[in-house]
């Protein structure tokens, strides 16, 4: 359906104008900036996760770095997250590649530039192994899937998901979970280098992990209903691929980079010093790497 402009509570740090895309029965916001071939980011999924942790990357790669040719960004908040509508759905892995498998489609309209953290990076590795055609490339930032995140949910998990979403004790123990203190403890471990969490990037993450309804989608991640098990796929990988890893990464440690780069033996890999977000921490370092990799696949992904 035709998207809109959005309005939400939640500010906008990547630039550029925010729209709605109504999708089955809710509203996805996105920013959409710059113009170019198309750039599609996807971010990493946790309590307090959205879009804004693409901001510097974001902006860099839609006009603001010079040395980077420039692309149309498209930054989704996924379902459940951001900007986006909250519903009190049971969220899915496959609900998640349907809906950015459907972007592409509708909203996009031309093959991309795929860039995802965790399981964000993990969602465009599927829609790139099962629709290559859509996806020019892809840059994966410590993906899950492979070493780690692969099984599905279990009598416990299940137990633990569906205490979170009820009124009590679950909506009480969301309230602790994203608590300003809980919040920086968790993104204390994120973040690799000393003085990386900073006052505004703290207050991105509290903001939307206090809105309503924030607590349904972040417990299907509890309850091990995201997860998605790349393996049997990456034998059919056929598009460009850079993976990029935080030396100091502790959700997805870097020691794992290893056995994904052996079920992947064909892409470009970088490692920087940094956490779990080095695109947050160095994005500097992180755009030299991405440009170099798309100046040396371009004759590929274009043929």
């Amino acid at each position: 359906m035709t998207t809109r402009l959005a309005t939400s509570p939640l500010p906008n740090p990547l630039g550029g104008e925010r729209h709605v895309w109504h999708w089955r029965d809710w509203d996805i916001a996105y920013v959409v900036r710059g113009e170019g071939p198309p750039a599609l980011f996807i971010h990493s999924i946790h309590a307090a996760a959205w879009s804004a942790e693409w901001r510097d990357v974001f902006r860099g790669l839609t006009g603001d770095a010079p040395s980077v040719p420039s692309h149309r960004g498209y930054a989704i908040d996924l379902l459940g997250f951001g900007a986006s509508d909250r519903p009190p759905l049971h969220y899915t892995a496959s609900l998640y590649v349907d809906l950015l498998r459907d972007f592409l489609r509708e909203v996009v309209g031309a093959p991309a530039l795929l860039l995802g953290s965790s399981l964000g990076a993990t969602y465009a590795m599927a829609i790139a192994c099962d629709a290559p055609a859509m996806v020019r490339a892809v840059c994966a930032v410590g993906p899950a899937g492979i070493s780690r995140l692969t099984n599905g949910p279990s009598f416990i998990t299940r137990a633990i998901q569906a205490t979170f979403r009820t009124r009590v004790p679950g909506a009480v123990l969301f309230r602790a979970l994203t608590s300003p203190r809980s919040i920086q403890w968790f993104l204390r471990g994120v973040y690799g280098k000393r003085g990386g969490l900073t006052p505004e990037k703290f207050e991105y993450y509290r903001v939307t992990a206090t809105q309503r309804g924030a607590r349904f989608a972040p417990a299907a991640f509890v309850g091990m209903a995201l997860n998605l098990d790349l393996r049997p796929m990456v034998s059919r990988w056929r598009v460009p691929l850079l993976l990029v890893w935080g030396s100091a990464a502790s959700q997805t440690p870097f020691r794992e980079s290893d056995e994904v780069r052996a079920a992947l033996p064909r892409a470009h890999f970088v490692a920087l010093h940094a956490g779990d977000l080095p695109h947050d921490e160095c994005p500097d370092a992180f755009l030299q790497a991405l440009d170099e990799f798309l100046r040396e696949v371009r004759p590929a992904a274009s043929a």
